[in-house]
């Protein structure tokens, strides 16, 4: 049997690190660490499938009481409420989006991204003597192009649709599924991606910071400001269907822990916070427990 502080630090991991691989809260994690709590059967599965153990080997610490340095306690109590303060009142996108606050901002690509009922309503309403009336294709007069495929959409392999939409350039992969750091991908399985502003295939990081991240699902936003190594980082989790979509290194966030949020809404921008070397965003996909290579659900141009 081996106790969970020992595996946690035995992957360099922190409390925070482990609360956002397992989804566990870093308080209870916390208390299970000082044997404060029982483990119970979803938090025993929950942390084995992060380490990489089997669930029979985890056990809580025995009860044990910290060594408590009082000034250093109360140093970082005021660092935890001002990060709560930070959380609850630091969530706009800023120049990014025109100053406006983040609830109006995705209010407002929420009715972007949804198609207009207006169209569908003057189709009903044509008489049938105009509608019968209309040219029918000729080699001079081709069919009407089809219907556009959603931008996004969640299909039974996940969900389609690029994170990223630069007016300008492309969108360029800078570290595949399954490469350097994003093993083991049972914890870290991503893809990283950035803008070639030129067209030289190579990403540009002035075309890259700052650009606007898009949900490519609808559920509800999970906040972490300050991980790491995932710098501000925010998962989307679609309990209901049961997959979620994660992105890390955000520059600013423009959507509030709990928040729901539709397909196509802006969650933030570009950046390298956290353990990264330049900008980029490290997006994720998790059915259930299982992460998923994004790779053939992107399609990014």
């Amino acid at each position: 049997m081996t106790d969970i502080r020992t595996l946690r630090l035995a992957r360099g991991l922190t409390l925070i690190d482990l609360a956002l691989l397992s989804e566990i809260p870093a308080g209870t994690l916390a208390e299970l660490e000082y044997g404060l709590r029982q483990i119970d059967h979803d938090h025993q599965a929950r942390l084995a499938r992060v380490f990489g153990v089997a669930a029979e080997q985890l056990q809580a610490a025995e009860r044990r009481r910290p060594t408590i340095d009082r000034a250093a306690a109360w140093a970082r109590r005021g660092a935890i409420c001002c990060a709560a303060a930070n959380l609850g009142l630091g969530l706009t996108i800023g120049s990014a989006l025109g100053q406006r606050p983040a609830a109006a901002q995705s209010s407002s690509a929420a009715a972007t991204a949804r198609p207009s009922a207006t169209p569908t309503a003057q189709a009903s309403a044509t008489p049938t003597a105009q509608a019968s009336a209309t040219p029918q294709p000729t080699a001079t007069n081709p069919p009407a192009s089809p219907t556009p495929a959603p931008r996004f959409r969640l299909a039974a392999d996940g969900p389609h649709g690029c994170p990223l939409a630069p007016a300008a350039g492309r969108v360029a992969l800078t570290q595949g599924y399954n490469e350097g750091t994003h093993m083991p991908t049972n914890i870290w399985g991503a893809v990283d991606l950035a803008i070639d502003g030129d067209g030289d295939g190579a990403a540009d990081p002035g075309a890259t910071q700052g650009q606007l991240i898009l949900s490519t699902i609808d559920g509800v936003a999970r906040v972490y400001l300050g991980s790491w190594p995932a710098g501000n980082y925010v998962r989307v989790v679609n309990e209901p269907a049961g997959w979620s979509t994660a992105y890390a290194h955000l520059d600013q966030v423009a959507v509030a822990d709990g928040q729901p949020v539709a397909a196509g809404v802006a969650i933030g921008t570009v950046g390298s916070t956290g353990m990264a070397s330049g900008p980029h965003l490290h997006y994720e996909v998790w059915h259930g427990g299982a992460n998923v290579d994004p790779s053939d659900l992107i399609g990014c141009r």
